[in-house]
């Protein structure tokens, strides 16, 4: 994979930015004599004329140099409001930017400059731009995937790897672990050594090996609710209990928790309201389970959720006067929601 000879990565993806980066590092070959030629400078009070030093060293031992540099772009660029003139950024920075601009097309040969932003970039600075339409420039943003695009991701990464995830696979481990693609990673990697890549990953097998999976199974079991399907709800409600440390006190628990969240979401959408303000309200940590909630949330009328919660205090009784082992009450009270 050739160099490029300049390159700017920006957005909250950390894991993706990490692979590229690595690519970039195994790119210069032998890692031994590569390690020499590899510069990683700090942009937050690095000035022009030391990245111009670094940049024009030649390189050692290897073709071309890389030089990395992390949080440059964002101190130049600042917020977007400085890139519109309401607030012009510091007189420094504005040297150095222009100082930037013009290295852009006198980079030596011999160096690929990459620099790096953990957070999104303005794409209408004017540092973007002219980065842009230098010669083989490569000016990429990483996202996080989430939604159905969090589902293909890790379909596609699987398939990077060799494996295969089935759909219900992949959305389970989805629902499980959230949008955290380095967790994500090694959870795909597991999951594929348990099935020896022979077949496709499915959500039984997610449930026997992830962590947090029995929030994943949650979620299965209000889909059907939702959806009136007693069968599927009740062969959830008991693969929850069969797994390790599931009994059905934490799994009412974690039903109760989910209505609660599908009400607020209720409210919320009601009010007109979307993914970003669920996940807030609720705390989430990501888009993914918000939207997730919201379409559960769908499936019911609000007469219905407060009905529902109603109900879940009866069988809060129920089972605290009751034994921990008769589930009566609780497959009772899945059968009257899908009646």
């Amino acid at each position: 994979m050739p160099l490029p000879p300049l390159a700017i990565f920006h957005g909250d993806d950390d894991f993706a930015i990490a692979e590229r980066l690595a690519e970039l590092k195994a790119a210069l070959g032998d890692p031994s004599l590569a390690a020499l030629s590899i510069a990683e400078l700090d942009g937050r009070a690095l000035i022009f004329a030391d990245l111009r030093g670094v940049c024009d060293t030649l390189p050692f031992l290897t073709a071309r140099r890389l030089v990395i540099v992390r949080g440059l772009l964002a101190r130049l660029i600042g917020k977007p409001s400085e890139e519109e003139g309401d607030e012009p950024p510091a007189q420094a920075n504005a040297d150095f930017a222009e100082k930037l601009i013009e290295y852009f097309g006198d980079l030596p040969p011999t160096t690929a400059l990459v620099l790096v932003e953990s957070k999104p970039l303005n794409e209408r600075s004017r540092l973007l731009k002219a980065a842009a339409g230098a010669p083989r420039a490569q000016i990429k943003k990483f996202d996080v995937p989430q939604g159905p695009e969090l589902v293909r991701w890790i379909i596609r990464r699987a398939k990077a790897s060799g494996g295969e995830f089935a759909p219900a696979g992949a959305e389970a481990l989805a629902a499980a672990v959230g949008d955290e693609p380095r967790l994500l990673s090694h959870e795909i990697d597991k999951l594929l050594a348990y099935v020896n890549w022979e077949r496709p990953v499915g959500r039984a097998d997610v449930e026997r090996l992830t962590p947090a999976s029995g929030e994943a199974v949650i979620w299965d079991l209000v889909d059907a609710l939702g959806g009136r399907n007693g069968r599927v709800a009740l062969e959830k409600f008991h693969t929850l209990l069969a797994m390790p440390g599931q009994d059905q006190f934490a799994i009412f628990g974690m039903i109760v928790r989910q209505f609660r969240h599908i009400l607020q979401a209720k409210e919320i959408t009601q009010q007109g309201g979307g993914p970003t303000e669920v996940m807030q309200a609720l705390g989430l940590k990501s888009a993914f389970p918000a939207e997730k909630v919201i379409r559960q949330a769908n499936a019911f009328s609000l007469s219905q959720l407060e009905a529902v919660y109603h109900r879940l205090l009866e069988v809060d009784l129920s089972l605290k006067l009751g034994g921990s082992e008769d589930t009566t009450t609780l497959d009772t009270f899945i059968a009257s929601l899908t009646a």
